[in-house]
């Protein structure tokens, strides 16, 4: 006579508290998963973060105003709506979401896929209109140890370092006096209209040229917008070493002398363009010339659109922590721990279902004393 057995019951009662534990563990144990190059972002993002702050000491000692509006997180790096070097509108929003230290770890990602390595030679083309992008570059160019030949637009747009008496050029002064960074812009233009103030006051070029003259940096100015190109060229073979060759050209910004014209900015695409030698551009940029020549380019002008891509913190209300979020590690479930869960629970059942048939078979074996003989 068959007879269940007398411990399916209990059984099945302490699978079903034994699973929801396993899964307990399971879906509440993670691991963190660090990117590629991880020392090197967080590094950047570290001196980003001082870079910053140094800056912001050197304003306060200087006793130069902070916009409490524009700047609600007190970096002294938002400039004035409007000054004698702003040279047309610009997003507050960008220059804000620029305040990030984990913008540099940006620049150090896109810099490892395009295949750099410490001593390699860049040119770099910036402007004065978002001093934390430029501060996210630098970051990235002096932990990666790369060796960069600058040339500024030192005009500014709205809301940039566009303060006459603390310029780009002496934000980045501050830096290299304290031995912060060792290298900088080697020459400036005067930005703007053709690259050459059309439309600043003699005021705002007076005060540009001044800020060249303290910071000794040597002025480009030429009398058109093809003579700035042609000596910004000039200026690049020059500054690179003989033999050597330069692996990039980082574009920061809408400077006109390194895009052309506001048109061609706009046909750019973010980051890597590999066909931009094949394209007609009119007027050319040094963007196109350096094209030509054989040497990538690499173009940043929506700053947002690079946040997006990598998950930054933005408007948090206040500066993000360096080296934390998306672009540095995620946390996912760990796999292992999940595995030997499955396997416990697994195991736990076949010996549920072994003892259970051995038990079934002990009692069948048992006589009823009941029974009929």
């Amino acid at each position: 006579m068959y007879r269940p057995s007398l411990k399916s019951g209990k059984s099945l009662t302490l699978l079903f508290f034994l699973s929801i534990i396993l899964y307990l563990i399971a879906s509440n144990s993670y691991v963190n998963i660090k990117s590629e190059n991880y020392e090197l972002k967080v590094a950047a993002a570290k001196e980003m973060a001082a870079f910053m702050d140094t800056i912001k000491a050197e304003i306060q000692r200087q006793g130069l105003p902070i916009d409490p509006i524009n700047d609600p997180l007190q970096t002294g790096l938002i400039g004035r709506a409007r000054t004698t070097i702003t040279t047309d509108r610009g997003l507050l929003s960008d220059k804000q979401a620029a305040l990030n230290p984990n913008l540099a770890a940006v620049f150090v990602e896109e810099f490892t896929k395009q295949g750099l390595k410490e001593g390699d030679y860049i040119a770099v083309g910036i402007t004065g209109s978002n001093p934390g992008i430029n501060l996210a570059l630098y970051a990235a160019i002096k932990v990666m140890k790369l060796k960069p030949s600058i040339i500024v637009s030192l005009s500014s747009a709205s809301y940039g370092a566009n303060q006459e008496e603390f310029t780009w050029l002496d934000m980045e002064g501050v830096l290299r006096r304290k031995g912060m960074i060792d290298f900088g812009s080697s020459y400036a233009s005067l930005g703007g209209k053709d690259d050459l103030g059309v439309g600043l006051s003699d005021q705002g070029i007076k005060a540009m040229l001044q800020a060249m003259a303290r910071n000794g940096v040597s002025p480009l100015i030429g009398a058109t917008l093809e003579d700035n190109v042609k000596a910004r060229e000039i200026a690049y073979d020059q500054m690179l070493p003989e033999g050597a060759r330069y692996k990039l050209f980082v574009n920061i910004g809408r400077g006109l002398a390194n895009v052309g014209s506001e048109p061609n900015a706009n046909q750019m695409v973010e980051g890597l363009n590999p066909k931009l030698a094949e394209e007609s551009f009119e007027p050319e940029g040094i963007m196109m010339v350096m094209a030509k020549k054989g040497v990538p380019v690499f173009n940043v002008q929506r700053i947002q659109r690079w946040i997006k891509k990598y998950h930054l913190e933005n408007d948090s209300g206040q500066i993000p922590k360096p080296g934390v979020g998306p672009a540095f590690s995620v946390e996912k479930h760990n796999v292992t721990v999940a595995a030997i869960c499955l396997a416990i629970l697994i195991a736990a059942i076949v010996a549920v279902i072994i003892l259970d048939r051995n038990d079934r078979r002990f009692m069948a074996n048992i006589v009823d004393p009941d029974e009929d003989l």
